[in-house]
């Protein structure tokens, strides 16, 4: 199968692609749904899929930045993509993006690796080979809910959606990316995530593998199984990661809604 090394060496090259746009002026466009885009979005998305499909041809293909294609559903592998997570940080120039690459085999993930292009803070994780963190601590998670050092989206901080949660988590922080911040719960880096927005299955595939991987979960307020190559790639629910102790306080403590 493939191997980590292999990965590696194109996470790394498309981390290149996204930093020369990083320091440079990056003109924005915006998409139907009005979330931005750039020329590193699209640039990233091109190399990423002709290698990664050059590491396993004849795989199906999901990506944030290219129209989907109904034949993916028809496959035993299939790669989900986003070429880059946080562009709005990206514009903004906050180094808090991330690649998050995910191969998924009958709905389940059998490979994650997600990459912070500018920091090389990252991981890789698969079925087959041992985890490769890399340019980022493991450490051992907080084990009480009230001082956990938790992550949220900027996004959602600043809109006041985080607001009922700060009572009882002390220790909230907005970061970017979604997939940066499952990285460092992952890592152990940050104890805690949550979110009260629907996601798509490219913002948290590459995420929740390295999750399960270092056997922490990703729990959806609905309850319902991470399942991903679906035919509608928008999960509808919002969700909390970290250990199973952490997350199970959580979802104790607050009355949660999808």
């Amino acid at each position: 199968m493939i191997k980590t090394t292999d990965l590696m060496a194109i996470l790394l090259e498309a981390s290149e692609i996204i930093e020369g746009f990083f320091k440079a002026e990056t003109r924005v466009n915006f998409k139907e749904d009005k979330s931005p885009v750039t020329v590193a979005d699209l640039a990233a998305n091109a190399y990423l899929k002709s290698s990664l499909l050059k590491l396993l041809p004849g795989a199906g293909w999901l990506s944030e930045e290219e129209k989907d294609n109904s034949e993916r559903l028809t496959k035993e592998f299939v790669w989900i993509v986003d070429p880059l997570d946080g562009t709005k940080e990206f514009v903004a120039r906050i180094p808090e993006i991330a690649i998050s690459v995910a191969l998924v085999r009958e709905n389940i993930t059998v490979l994650g690796a997600v990459i912070n292009p500018i920091t090389k803070e990252g991981a890789i994780c698969s079925s087959w080979e041992a985890n490769h963190f890399f340019g980022i601590k493991q450490q051992i998670s907080s084990a009480e809910l009230s001082t956990a050092k938790t992550i949220v989206s900027r996004t959602e901080f600043n809109n006041g959606k985080i607001k009922p949660f700060e009572n009882n988590l002390k220790n909230i922080k907005a970061v970017g990316s979604v997939a940066y911040k499952l990285l460092r719960v992952a890592a152990g880096a940050d104890d805690f995530y949550f979110s009260v927005e629907p996601k798509s299955e490219w913002d948290v595939c590459g995420g929740i593998a390295l999750l399960n991987s270092t056997g922490k979960i990703y729990r959806r307020f609905d309850d319902r199984e991470n399942l991903f190559n679906q035919e509608n790639t928008k999960i509808s629910s919002g969700a909390a990661a970290g250990s199973a102790e952490l997350v199970e306080d959580f979802f104790n403590s607050f009355e949660l809604t999808i």
